[in-house]
């Protein structure tokens, strides 16, 4: 992945939002400037403006809205956004919200996303409403598409069931996965998996790179 913008799209619960906020912390690695940008509009609960203090400490800058915008569902279109597009000495992570609702915002930036060449990623969890079958995910990945102009250019594999996931669960899921991005003829990027599987599975039991995740978000009521 080595375009200098890397959007990640993807369903409620597909873990969208923990995955990009761990790959910006990754992109610390390689580039002196990173910054992560909050354009989920629709989920109430986990968004990347949740993590700030956590990224501001790793050298990764926040793109939101603040104050009293913090929590709004107003899609926040400034000049801020469209200058990181613009600059070629960051890394910039876009995380989109919302299926194909949220991603109507990218085309707002389109035109300077496409100047500046991207990445867009469908991180799909095969155990979430919406994408447990191969149709599915088709067609979630057709109408993000759709409503953003943009294209998808791989798929991040993130078969889970939360606490209750073990290697099987993790390896049925990402079946189905491949399976889906087979249909739609794109890459499968890489497979997530939460840092305590970091032992427990054998990395080459997986074709994919697997890229181990540490959990940023919590739930109200977690």
């Amino acid at each position: 992945m080595n375009k200098q913008i890397k959007i990640f799209v993807g369903g409620f619960g597909s873990g969208k939002t923990e995955i990009a906020i761990n790959y910006s912390i990754y992109c610390r690695k390689s580039y002196t400037k990173v910054a992560i940008v909050d354009l989920d509009i629709v989920n109430p609960y986990f968004r990347t403006r949740e993590a700030r203090e956590a990224l501001n400490r790793k050298g990764v800058e926040v793109v939101a809205p603040e104050g009293k915008l913090t929590y709004t569902d107003v899609p926040l279109i400034s000049p801020e956004i469209k200058g990181l597009i613009q600059n070629p000495g960051y890394c910039l992570i876009l995380d989109v919200g919302g299926d194909d609702v949220g991603s109507v915002v990218l085309g707002n930036f389109r035109n300077i996303i496409q100047d500046f060449g991207y990445e867009m990623l469908l991180v799909v969890n095969s155990y979430r409403p919406f994408t447990q079958t191969v149709p599915q995910i088709k067609q979630m990945a057709q109408e993000i598409e759709n409503r953003s102009r943009l294209k998808i250019s791989g798929i991040v594999s993130n078969p889970n069931l939360s606490r209750q996931s073990d290697e099987e669960i993790i390896k049925k899921g990402h079946l189905l996965i491949k399976q889906a991005a087979l249909k739609l003829n794109l890459p499968v990027r890489f497979i997530c998996m939460d840092k305590q599987f970091s032992k427990k599975i054998k990395s080459e039991n997986f074709v994919e790179p697997i890229f181990y995740i540490k959990r940023f978000m919590r739930l109200p009521w977690d």
